[in-house]
């Protein structure tokens, strides 16, 4: 399952074409960010002070504005019904994705003609907002664009949020 997120840049005027960030969602990786979100339980134990624990790893790709437009190509090619209708469809996947900031990746999409933006130091970011009662765990991906100064971020994802997302199955896959 490939997850897409909207990308925002530290440097209001560039991003280096980083728009959007692609998160393949596979039960490892579900699994590693649950064992993080223990981590984090515990760190938050020991200081109530933690706000952030940052993970190295590339498990998001960052892409250009262009992205959007093939997914909204395989939505509307995959909508039954006229042009208005198909055309409706994706622009309503895409208010989807403008609120909250991420949605699924629509199946269809045409990868061959992306490749995603070259970047560097990539992390995880492992959110942990302790107020009153339950910690409430975030998860966003960050990463430095090749031959750039700035860092670009995407929309934080809600642990309850991603739990929504993903297939039953995956809490059942056996340790990677």
């Amino acid at each position: 399952m490939k997850m897409l997120f909207n990308a925002q840049s530290d440097d209001s005027e560039y991003n280096a074409d980083c728009d959007y960030a692609v998160v393949d969602m596979t039960p490892a990786l579900w699994k590693q960010i649950h064992r993080r979100v223990e981590v984090g339980r515990h760190a938050l134990q020991a200081d109530d002070d933690l706000y952030e624990l940052y993970f190295w790893g590339g498990t998001a790709d960052f892409y250009s504005g262009l992205l959007i437009e093939a997914c909204q190509e395989a939505v509307a090619a995959a909508t039954e019904g006229t042009e208005d209708e198909k055309s409706a469809a994706a622009w309503a996947w895409l208010a989807q994705l403008d609120d909250p900031g991420y949605a699924l990746l629509p199946s269809g999409v045409d990868f061959d003609n992306h490749q995603p933006e070259r970047t560097e130091c990539d992390q995880m970011i492992l959110r942990c907002a302790a107020s009153h009662g339950e910690p409430k765990f975030e998860i966003a991906w960050t990463a430095i664009p090749k031959h750039t100064d700035i860092q670009v971020t995407t929309r934080d994802l809600p642990l309850s949020a991603l739990d929504a997302f993903v297939p039953g199955e995956f809490s059942s896959v056996e340790e990677v």
